[in-house]
């Protein structure tokens, strides 16, 4: 194991600790509020692709599913979830989270997917790659995903995206453009689809959001804004941006 895969293990192993959103949205939302509005956007656009590429009760990968946060309303719409984790300690929290029906939760290196090629009907992932900040190891776990993949089948990819690339957390993630994260996933092999700005990471609401100032029933309402605006605007030149991409195997 070289150095910045002991890094991320031991990241995610110390976030297994803490509330099971938490650990893979944003430790610091203490009451839980923001992490679940953010949840409930990244839900909604994994909903949203599946309906769209005609994925009804299919085999999905979920590719570093963490806590299974994300899993369990994909099960919950009927789709069969293989989740894979490099954190052990995240993976427990799946299992609990989601059981053993419908679904199995596998640890990996972080390199290989131990599933048979052309396997799955579409796969998922959730600010993952963004935390690979090599574009060699994050370009390597996009070829294995499209080869679990079966031809033609989606991959919606969730990642955060700047003008600009730009290393953050102390090193440990990387925002890259929007052209880049195409760039890696063409040299995959899959071909582009949809790219859509879902939000701006720093939107004026969501500190009120996280300190419980706006109702949960304005949420549907605060996130129908939130995407309008990012439409409108792209990524802003001082913030970063969560961009849906959808690409087929």
């Amino acid at each position: 194991m070289n150095d910045a895969d002991r890094q991320q293990r031991e990241h995610w192993d110390g976030l297994a600790g803490i509330d099971p959103d938490a650990a893979i949205i944003d430790p610091l939302d203490r009451r839980g509020l923001k992490n679940r509005y953010l949840a409930a956007i990244r839900d909604g656009a994994f909903e949203d692709s599946m309906a769209r590429h005609g994925i009804v009760a299919g085999a999905l990968l979920d590719l570093g599913c963490g806590t299974g946060s994300a899993s369990q309303p994909l099960m919950r719409a009927g789709h069969r979830i293989v989740g894979v984790d490099i954190s052990l300690g995240l993976l427990r929290h799946a299992r609990a989270r989601c059981g053993d029906e419908g679904c199995a939760f596998v640890k990996t290196d972080g390199h290989a997917l131990p599933i048979a090629d052309a396997a799955m009907d579409a796969a998922v992932i959730y600010v993952v790659l963004s935390y690979l900040t090599d574009d060699a190891a994050a370009l390597a776990l996009l070829r294995a995903a499209r080869a679990a993949l079966k031809p033609g089948a989606p991959l919606v990819m969730i990642e955060q995206a700047r003008r600009r690339r730009r290393l953050c957390e102390d090193g440990l993630k990387i925002h890259r453009t929007i052209a880049q994260w195409n760039s890696l996933l063409e040299q995959a092999g899959f071909a582009l689809g949809r790219c859509t700005v879902l939000r701006h990471g720093r939107f004026p609401t969501t500190p009120l959001v996280r300190l419980g100032l706006l109702p949960q029933r304005s949420w549907a309402l605060l996130a129908r804004l939130e995407a309008r605006v990012a439409r409108w605007t792209g990524v802003f030149g001082w913030d970063y941006a969560e961009v849906r991409f959808e690409a087929k195997a």
